[in-house]
């Protein structure tokens, strides 16, 4: 595979979104998991990850389905997340130790990631942040439906990010107004 995909991953705007997005460092949040279970579910996969990425670390703010004490970050050339992310778009392997495009990629090994999809997660300017991925570690092939799923939950995880970001600004906007308005009035 080219290499464009460290340069969009590297992408100072990019970064600056999942920054923005204020999960930096999250690593465990309900309301991401329950997607993921949802996914997990529907596509009968045996597991997930709602992963950020940075310049450097993809970072799980969902992992279901993996064994205890997991770590829930690893360098990007650990995951195939880097492919969804720096290249802005869908990637379905269906057996990467056999795929041209995942030979001897490290993510085999370490994640257990013999067959893998990933959809990207935008925040609303169209930044990737990261993606929204399952895998397994047998050889599959992606259903229709598997592949709905997936692009539709991260859609929804876009969203939710969207949102959280948008209540938190209007937070600190209604806490300046009212710091004003005790100035104003004392």
């Amino acid at each position: 595979m080219s290499k464009q995909w460290e340069t969009n991953i590297q992408d100072a705007d990019r970064v600056a979104a999942v920054v923005r997005s204020g999960l930096a460092g999250l690593t465990d949040d309900d309301a991401f998991d329950q997607l993921m279970e949802l996914a997990i579910a529907v596509t009968g996969a045996p597991r997930g990850v709602i992963a950020l990425v940075d310049a450097v670390y993809t970072t799980a703010i969902s992992a279901v389905g993996f064994p205890e004490g997991l770590a829930l970050f690893a360098p990007i050339e650990y995951s195939f997340c880097r492919y969804v992310v720096g290249y802005g778009q869908p990637f379905l392997v269906e057996d990467a130790p056999n795929d041209p495009r995942t030979i001897g990629d490290p993510a085999i090994e370490a994640f257990g990631a013999v067959a893998w999809i990933g959809f990207p997660i935008e925040d609303s300017r169209g930044n990737v942040l990261g993606n929204f991925c399952l895998m397994d570690p047998e050889p599959r092939e992606w259903s229709t439906l598997d592949i709905q799923t997936v692009a539709t939950l991260a859609k929804v995880t876009g969203t939710e990010i969207a949102l959280r970001h948008e209540r938190a600004a209007a937070l600190a906007a209604r806490e300046k107004l009212a710091e004003f308005e005790l100035r104003s009035n004392s």
